[in-house]
């Protein structure tokens, strides 16, 4: 299928926006690609407030925008997205061609996206999260923002990102996903490696890749967040997908 066919929805990681994707876009865009970004609930310039923002809510933003659209999309999940674009896609099958996961954690045996971090022993991430005093959100520091999320950024890359980044609320890292063989299981599936991720380490990602039986993976020599740091690959990779 030619790209001018085909629809890409992008979905966001935690913390982010739609903004991060910006560069991305533009380049699937120029490739004659239909592409749909924005923001989920609480997230970018969504204000909904923290104790709304859930699984749930990220769920229900996603379908309303696929649902206005016509065809099957290419629904492509960062991170946490991937947990959202997993039950999505388990929702309303029918509407998803193909899943793309960047350095995602996907749900299986009931685990949560916590339980996928706190098991890989050489993610960086628990140990640095700074908590609210109700734990209701968490947020990084400086020096973690540098040294674990955006490891392989620029600086210049680093301060045009950090100051769109939001408090996460902590509810979306322990809800439980359950998928089954006849909805998420029938659908095509790639997975994007990112190769020095400090937040989802390789191990993990493979780990994944194998639990889940997805078929193709594709490898970025990237940190966790490629649209940040190398969107041109990101792009090129997503493209090949």
């Amino acid at each position: 299928m030619k790209n001018s066919e085909k629809t890409f929805v992008l979905v966001h990681a935690a913390w982010h926006g739609a903004w991060s994707f910006d560069k991305t876009k533009k380049i699937l865009e120029e490739s004659g690609a239909k592409v749909i970004t924005f923001d989920l609930p609480g997230h970018g310039k969504d204000k909904t407030e923290i104790k709304d923002v859930s699984l749930e809510a990220y769920v229900q933003k996603v379908k309303n925008e696929i649902l206005k659209l016509d065809g099957p999309v290419v629904l492509v999940g960062h991170s946490l997205a991937g947990f959202v674009v997993a039950q999505v896609a388990e929702e309303i099958p029918e509407k998803i061609e193909k899943l793309v996961f960047i350095s995602a954690m996907i749900p299986y045996e009931g685990k949560t996206v916590f339980d996928i971090v706190n098991a890989d022993t050489e993610s960086q991430l628990l140990q640095n999260l700074i908590f609210a005093e109700d734990k209701s959100w968490a947020t990084v520091n400086e020096e973690t923002l540098k040294n674990v999320v955006y490891n392989k950024a620029s600086a210049q890359q680093i301060a045009e990102a950090a100051p769109n980044l939001v408090h996460q609320a902590t509810q979306p890292f322990f809800a439980a996903v359950e998928t089954t063989a006849n909805a998420f299981g029938k659908i095509d599936k790639t997975y994007i490696v990112c190769e020095h991720d400090k937040v989802l380490s390789q191990t993990a990602q493979r780990n994944l890749i194998e639990q889940i039986g997805i078929g193709k993976s594709l490898s970025l020599s990237t940190g966790h967040v490629p649209n940040v740091e190398n969107p041109d690959a990101l792009a090129q990779a997503i493209l090949n997908s």
